[in-house]
């Protein structure tokens, strides 16, 4: 079974917090069975947490706090790169988007067990990413996708554009995603 780091559940929750307050976040924890909600009491940052939990809290955000609008997959996504790119692991951000991408290969291995990321075609303004582990669902790809996004344009890239080519959740082996960028002017 594939596992995260309790870090990027509880960033999850602090987007619900900053976005909608405090009550909100009661809401969406209560909306959840009761295994999860004990699971959920006391986030360990580092501790390890089944990705079905990590899922299923996304899913809770969505219906509970967005009233059922899945635009707000986009809005974790960014918000979550915000937050881990300029506190906890800002040291991984780099110098530019190549740099960044470069650095979430470490990042991404120790935030998911197992983790496994490969950076492809590197060169300014464009890059492949191969997610080879864990296997992904259409959720956690869609918060990645705006993840990249939001973390490219906080390391100077301009008009981000991010495709997802491939999905394991969709039955690839792995999920890609190129990602280009204009340098601003």
């Amino acid at each position: 079974m594939a596992k995260v780091k309790g870090s990027k559940i509880s960033s999850k929750l602090a987007f619900v917090r900053d976005e909608y307050g405090e009550a909100m976040v009661a809401e969406v924890v209560s909306s959840l069975g009761p295994a999860d909600q004990e699971s959920l009491r006391m986030i360990l940052e580092t501790g390890w947490y089944q990705i079905e939990l990590y899922e299923r809290v996304m899913k809770a955000i969505c219906k509970t706090a967005a009233g059922g609008d899945d635009s707000v997959y986009a809005r974790i996504g960014h918000h979550s790169a915000e937050e881990v790119l300029t506190t906890t692991y800002r040291i991984f951000r780099g110098k530019s988007p190549v740099d960044l991408l470069n650095k979430m290969v470490p990042m991404h291995s120790m935030m998911n067990d197992p983790g496994a990321m490969e950076v492809l075609s590197e060169r300014e303004g464009q890059c492949a990413i191969k997610v080879l582990k864990p296997r992904s669902t259409e959720t956690i790809c869609r918060v990645a996708h705006s993840f990249y996004e939001r973390a490219v344009q906080l390391c100077g890239g301009a008009n981000v554009r991010v495709r997802e080519v491939k999905c394991s959740a969709r039955g690839a082996a792995f999920c890609q995603f190129d990602i280009t960028w204009d340098k601003p002017e």
